[in-house]
């Protein structure tokens, strides 16, 4: 059975667009050039390690989960639908509180 191929480039590119990141940005963020950069964006290469997705999150204040899983909220051809804009912009808003919770919690007092 053939397994449908999950598009984290294109999850990584909704993530980074929604943040209003040039892909200049992250790659200068992750120390490659924007050449390689918008080769990872456009899966031009096999795979990418969990490492380098784990860095990718960090930069676009997210989770690897959110990297894998975003492509399975619906899209109409001409953006996101109402609801699903809404619901992602949720998402991002909690996972960015979290990890300003997180970073409070691990401070030094």
């Amino acid at each position: 059975m053939k397994e449908d191929k999950i598009p984290i480039g294109e999850n990584i590119r909704l993530v980074r667009n929604r943040l209003g990141y040039s892909q200049e940005y992250v790659a200068g963020r992750l120390g490659i050039s924007k050449q390689r950069y918008r080769q990872l964006e456009n899966e031009e290469q096999d795979s990418i390690t969990m490492g380098r997705l784990s860095e990718i999150a960090f930069i676009l204040e997210t989770d690897i989960e959110t990297l894998i899983c975003l492509h399975k909220v619906k899209f109409s051809k001409a953006g996101f639908q109402q609801g699903d804009s809404q619901v992602l912009h949720q998402l991002i808003q909690t996972q960015q509180e979290l990890i300003i919770a997180l970073k409070g919690k691990s401070s030094p007092e």
